[in-house]
């Protein structure tokens, strides 16, 4: 039974036990080979999906936070642009210069007992400080805190007191705080 590789024949090989054996070993490891590399891929293929699926999620919740901010952008524009008609500039043609003020209180039949260099304090805005002491009748002094009233600038009087001597004349001592992008020195102007 020792024979020579050379003698040996394929048609004696097929029979032989030990190779119909090794070929069901090949066999079955082929088939487990294509069934657990199947199952890698298909487990690869699941991470995958779950991976691509958790970035689609993210974008969507990114893309709508875009969309969120852009409404929030284009309504802070729209807001910017009317705070920007009421907070000027600068000093333009708006104002009555400091200067002036001793006409408009003239105009109101007041007369000025102190009027401060208007001071600008530095702040988000910019806030300018005047402090205006004037005398004269009670009438007077409302119809010039009515004009005040109607300025068309942001501003805001800080304080306000009234007091009266024996002549009937009033004395109203008042701060008023003008805001614009660039300071402001003066008060300004009433709607038309």
């Amino acid at each position: 039974m020792n024979k020579n590789l050379n003698e040996i024949s394929f048609s004696e090989l097929k029979e032989s036990p030990y190779f119909i054996l090794t070929c069901y070993v090949l066999v079955i490891l082929l088939v487990v080979g294509g069934i657990g590399f199947g199952i890698f891929t298909i487990f690869n293929t699941k991470a995958d999906l779950v991976a691509t699926r958790e970035s689609y999620q993210s974008h969507l919740q990114e893309i709508a936070t875009l969309e969120e901010l852009r409404a929030q952008s284009q309504k802070a524009e729209e807001q910017l642009s009317v705070y920007k008609e009421v907070l000027p500039d600068s000093l333009g043609d708006v104002y009555i210069l400091s200067e002036n003020v001793d006409k408009l209180c003239e105009n109101f039949g007041l007369t000025i007992v102190e009027f401060q260099t208007p001071v600008e304090e530095s702040s988000d805005t910019k806030e300018t400080v005047l402090n205006l002491s004037v005398e004269g009748s009670f009438t007077n002094i409302v119809l010039f805190m009515q004009y005040l009233s109607t300025l068309r600038q942001i501003h805001r009087i800080d304080a306000v007191s009234l007091s009266a001597d024996d002549n009937s004349l009033y004395t109203a001592k008042m701060t008023i705080v003008h805001l614009s992008q660039d300071g402001a020195t003066g008060i300004v102007q009433p709607v038309q």
